[in-house]
């Protein structure tokens, strides 16, 4: 064999050498006719709503709740969103109340109407969910549930009426047979114009801007709101409650609102009459002490006290002072007694607003006669 035919034969059959330089070049070069594994396409499924709340006040339903900003693979959602609000009856399948479209992180709120084959008969249990679905009408699941009641409601309180008493706020209506849960929503009334005055604690402290009171047992047709003070106005509504408990859910359903009454709550009221009055004489000091029980009532301002001669059928006469000076305690000094002169006293009390109760029974006293 010649010299040329042994070099070409090694050329032909000894492994090939590749340098590190040309490996990484080859690596590219296949490289870039590879493709990836495929990705599943977006479905942009907006997250489930996870604070559904809701009500039922006669036959109209109230859901409220709030709007994801994201899909469920966490990009944010842009537009409205189709809102599907579902019933459900006992455990049955979703029955369509009704579609909106809402922005995303928006609070949103929905009405429903009840059927009448839902708003009467006996009591059942209606759970409602939402579900947003997305361009192709697909859902990420329901929201979480809200536990109602199906059947008729309680009756709507008709003729409400309101007045004030010395003990508090009187509320009327057309009584209806039956035992009931009232609850009384009362609303302070306040003046935007008005400038804020601190609060005399003496006059009862205002009651918050709203609250809401709840009383049970027969229907009477009426109720005493003992702690609203006097001199506001208020705002009530009475509305009737029937409970119920559905599967360990305790559920309820209110009547349709009653009308709105406005009251100004003028305090007219005078406070109780003073008792106890009781005088002693001070011949050493020339005068005639007073003293009686002291009123309880929470806006009692003071009193006020009167004389007249004794035996004389002349009208009483006021001895005590106003202003500043004003008696504010159960007792009074008569320094202006005369010596040998008997008199007939008497107390009234007297409120913040003016109110002068009526005169306590007299009693009688004198100085001696001096020498």
């Amino acid at each position: 064999m010649s010299g040329k035919t042994r070099l070409f034969s090694m050329l032909r059959f000894s492994p090939a050498v590749i340098t590190a330089p040309a490996a990484a070049a080859l690596f590219w070069m296949t490289g870039c006719g590879m493709e990836a594994s495929p990705m599943p396409p977006s479905l942009k499924l907006p997250a489930p709503v996870t604070d559904l709340t809701g009500s039922r006040a006669g036959n109209e339903v109230s859901l409220h709740w709030t709007m994801p900003k994201r899909d469920t693979e966490k990009v944010m959602l842009k537009g409205h969103q189709r809102v599907v609000i579902c019933r459900h009856l006992d455990n049955g399948p979703c029955q369509s109340a009704g579609e909106i479209l809402v922005e995303p992180q928006a609070k949103a709120s929905y009405t429903d109407h009840l059927p009448a084959v839902l708003a009467t008969g006996p009591a059942q249990q209606l759970v409602y969910t939402v579900e947003l679905k997305n361009h192709a009408g697909k859902d990420a699941g329901p929201s979480n549930h809200v536990f109602l009641a199906a059947g008729e409601a309680p009756g709507r309180v008709e003729d409400l009426g309101a007045h004030t008493s010395a003990d508090g706020i009187v509320l009327s209506w057309a009584q209806q047979p039956g035992n009931n849960t009232f609850r009384i929503h009362r609303e302070l009334v306040t003046d935007p114009k008005a400038k804020a005055v601190k609060p005399d604690e003496s006059a009862g402290v205002p009651a918050p801007e709203q609250q809401i009171l709840e009383l049970s047992g027969k229907d009477k047709g009426n109720a005493l709101d003992r702690d609203a003070a006097l001199d506001h106005t208020y705002h009530y509504e009475v509305d009737r409650v029937a409970h119920y408990s559905f599967s360990g859910h305790d559920i309820e359903i209110t009547s349709a609102p009653s009308a709105t009454v406005t009251l100004d709550a003028r305090d007219t009221f005078p406070p109780r009459v003073p008792t106890d009055l009781q005088a002693v004489p001070d011949a050493d000091a020339g005068s005639i002490d007073l003293s009686w029980s002291p009123g309880t009532e929470p806006d009692l301002a003071g009193y006020r006290v009167y004389r007249r001669d004794a035996g004389s059928s002349e009208a009483p006469v006021r001895i005590s002072p106003d202003g500043p000076d004003a008696v504010v305690s159960p007792s009074f000094r008569d320094t202006k007694a005369q010596a040998g002169h008997r008199y007939a006293y008497s107390v009234s009390a007297i409120d913040h607003d003016g109110n002068e109760s009526a005169r306590s029974p007299e009693v009688e006293e004198g100085l001696p006669q001096t020498q």
